[in-house]
Parts: structure tokens; sequence; C-alpha cells
């Protein structure tokens, strides 16, 4: 067994290689889909493959940003508007 993987360690190390620079290219030319789809599990799946870990790119997550509107009486007040 070790033998084997011994004798073949060239094309292992190039078919793990491969796997992760396919991985890469579909994590880095995909938009991120929302986590709590199928689709989103999947792409967890490729983005482990890819060795994307961390914050190395966006969630997928809408995360709702404060804008300042007037309102009929004069004052300025903060409101929560989602990104688009």
């Amino acid at each position: 067994m070790i033998e084997t993987l011994l004798n073949n360690q060239a094309e292992i190390i190039e078919a793990v290689m491969s796997v992760v620079v396919i991985a890469s290219l579909i994590i880095a030319g995909t938009k991120t889909p929302d986590p709590d789809t199928v689709l989103g599990k999947i792409y967890k799946v490729v983005e482990w493959a890819s060795l994307t870990f961390g914050k190395a790119k966006e969630s997928g997550v809408v995360v709702p940003e404060k804008v300042e509107v007037e309102t009929v009486k004069g004052t300025v007040e903060k409101v929560d508007e989602t990104k688009k």
C-alpha cells in the first residue's frame, strides 16, 4: 500500500493540485449563493476543495445598509435598506 503511494507520488500530487485549481477557477468565476440553499451547500464544498478559507470571499448573505432619509417634519432618520 505505502509502496504504491510512493511509486505514484507524482500522479497523486498532480491530481490533487488539479482539483484545487479547477475548484479555485469555479469559486473565482461565480457569485456566492445564499448559504441556506442547496446550491449554497454545494458551493461550500467546492470552496473547501479550492482551499478558500476564512474571509477570502464574500459570504453571499445580504447585509442591510443604513440610509439617511429626510422625513416630512424635516428631520433626518436612518433606515435599514438592503443592498441590491
